[in-house]
């Protein structure tokens, strides 16, 4: 005759099954409470994710729009460059070109034509004198030839001192038209360094261009797939906390199962 005897379990041990318990609960409200925080906290961040996608698209393409008309203006100012530089070289031409005018006609001046008058006057003066010895051998009173040709002496007396003096101004002002050649010089030789730097600074341009235009494209991707993007991120976290959640719940079951197992005979 066999005798079941049956064994009450510990007073500790039914402690220690209550708290596994209350560990679990809580567990799965942390979950829970985390997954509605999360989702939340995924509602914001996707909404200022929404914004930076934007501002980004937006901003590239102002900077598309920017390096466009920056880079059409460079070319302006390049054609600018090059037209003034070609103007410079044009007029230094013509400045050289007049200063040589200037120079031959100041020595004609002073030289050749100063020369001439002086002799003109000698001459008149010297066929004054001897007109004047033929007029006395001719009767009546007549206007006298010998009078006019002194005072045609005497009106070119100052005539050649006055033509050296215009040349030795036509000659200053040649050589202020060679200095002011060298002053052309050196803005064609800076207006040709500006245009280089243009010329540089329009690679830059296309590149940022370039640059910009494909952070607008790969934003306005990024924001056409945030929104599936955030539905995915949710769906995640709502299943890491269901999944907790009911994982606390099988737990908890689990536990009940083996408490209220029958005790073996």
């Amino acid at each position: 005759m066999s005798v079941q005897i049956e064994q009450s379990p510990p007073s500790r041990s039914s402690d220690g099954v209550a708290v596994a318990r209350r560990i679990l609960d809580a567990v799965a409200v942390l979950a829970i409470v985390a997954t509605v925080v999360a989702l939340l906290l995924i509602q914001r961040i996707g909404t200022t994710y929404r914004d930076g996608l934007e501002a980004t698209r937006d901003g590239a393409g102002v900077a598309v729009v920017s390096a466009s008309s920056a880079s059409q203006l460079a070319d302006d100012v390049s054609a600018l460059t090059d037209a003034a530089v070609t103007a410079l070289e044009q007029t230094e031409r013509l400045i050289g070109l007049a200063s040589r005018s200037t120079a031959d006609v100041g020595t004609a001046l002073g030289t050749n034509l100063a020369l001439g008058v002086e002799g003109t006057a000698n001459i008149a003066d010297g066929m004054a004198g001897f007109i004047e010895a033929i007029e006395r051998l001719i009767p009546g009173d007549t206007r006298s030839l010998a009078e006019d040709l002194r005072a045609l002496a005497d009106g070119l007396d100052p005539v050649p001192e006055q033509l050296r003096a215009l040349g030795d101004q036509l000659m200053t002002t040649s050589d202020e038209l060679d200095s002011s050649i060298a002053s052309l010089q050196a803005v064609a030789a800076q207006l040709s360094t500006v245009g280089a730097s243009i010329d540089e600074a329009q690679a830059a341009l296309a590149q940022v261009d370039t640059l910009a235009t494909d952070v607008a494209v790969r934003a306005e991707g990024a924001l056409d797939r945030s929104d599936s993007d955030m539905w995915l991120l949710r769906m995640l976290v709502t299943l890491i906390g269901v999944g907790v959640a009911a994982a606390c719940a099988a737990a908890k079951r689990a536990i009940t199962l083996v408490v209220n197992r029958p005790a073996a005979v």
